[in-house]
């Protein structure tokens, strides 16, 4: 399996948040390549299935969310500009003349206005607009249609990948690489992955997700920044490092302790990221979902979060899915217990 193959699949099919449903059904048919089962709730959740070898057995949910950060048209202008506002954490500093994807019927390509720096500069997010090259007609653009960014995905050297919505992507991928490597392992266990809408607007999906499957224990996977020029050290992790195993009272402690020991014993690149309390991911919810959920939380380092270039290293990727598929025939030996 191709881990920039899989990636450039999940990014052909926009999904920003609340408007997932277009990607929903190409996310399925692409997670139908490793599990048995899948199918879509109402909330637009796709779910892979992998059912144990035997009856009453516990269930594990891998979680990646599909949702993708972006903008949404909120009316426009008599000269026939789009106005917009943000759907999730939208970097307004990286807006001035972005191409974007206005995901109308049929989708049209604009760009997002610039001032010159000649002449005095606007606010950001209420001073811009889209440019769709219609002065004079937007009527095939409704309010209320989503839009995001236009970056197409791009390897930077061999191990480097950068596109929009890399977060989360790039852990759906390397939930769906740590499935690929179980193929062929019998599992006592029920495995069902998650890939959870509504993410970036607050942890909606995974709330669904908890009920719906109903896990015994439920592993999160998502980014955390990366090191890069300007970003302080102490609150970021160097590409390459590996996977980052959360520890804090958002992770159950058992699960993140068999996290690290088997990272330890097996020799996965990894390091430890402490969540004093909120984490910012779906183990927010997962947690104390339905009667409560042993969670536990593998972040991979990305750079340069929330904007259309965010860029993560391969080899973070891998180990991440190492340690996922570790934990899962871990979690099968003991049968369901840890």
């Amino acid at each position: 399996m191709d881990i920039f193959s899989i990636i450039t699949k999940l990014n052909a099919h926009p999904s920003p948040s609340g408007f997932e449903h277009s990607a929903s059904k190409p996310v399925q048919s692409l997670m139908s390549r490793f599990f048995e089962k899948t199918e879509i709730d109402s909330f637009g959740n796709v779910y892979g299935i992998r059912r144990a070898s035997k009856r009453g057995a516990k269930t594990l949910l891998l979680d990646a969310h599909i949702d993708e950060i972006g903008l949404v048209v909120t009316g426009t202008t008599k000269e026939g500009f789009l106005k917009f506002t943000a759907l999730g954490g939208v970097d307004t500093r990286i807006l001035p003349a972005q191409e974007v994807i206005v995901l109308s019927d049929p989708p049209r390509r604009g760009v997002i206005t610039s001032v010159p720096p000649h002449l005095d500069s606007v606010d950001l997010m209420t001073g811009f607009y889209i440019d769709i090259g219609d002065e004079d007609d937007t009527s095939s653009v409704e309010i209320g249609t989503p839009v995001v960014f236009a970056n197409e995905p791009l390897k930077l050297r061999e191990n480097f990948f950068s596109a929009r919505a890399l977060d989360d992507r790039a852990s759906l991928a390397a939930i769906l690489r740590a499935v690929d490597m179980l193929k062929n392992k019998k599992l006592n266990i029920n495995l069902v992955c998650a890939a959870s809408t509504q993410e970036e607007l607050g942890l909606r999906g995974a709330v669904v997700a908890g009920y719906k499957v109903k896990p015994d224990y439920a592993l999160v996977v998502d980014v955390t920044h990366a090191t890069a020029p300007g970003v302080d050290k102490s609150l970021s992790f160097k590409p390459g490092s590996g996977v980052s195993i959360g520890v804090g009272p958002n992770m159950t402690r058992k699960v993140s302790d068999c996290l690290l020991n088997l990272a330890k014993e097996k020799k996965i690149a990894h390091t430890v990221e402490v969540c004093g309390g909120y984490s910012g991911t779906n183990a927010w919810v997962l947690q104390i979902s339905r009667d409560g959920i042993a969670t536990g939380l593998l972040s991979i380092p990305l750079k340069y979060m929330h904007t259309p270039v965010e860029t993560v290293k391969k080899n973070d990727i891998e180990s991440c899915a190492k340690l996922i598929a570790e934990f899962v025939l871990h979690l099968s030996a003991g049968g369901g217990s840890l």
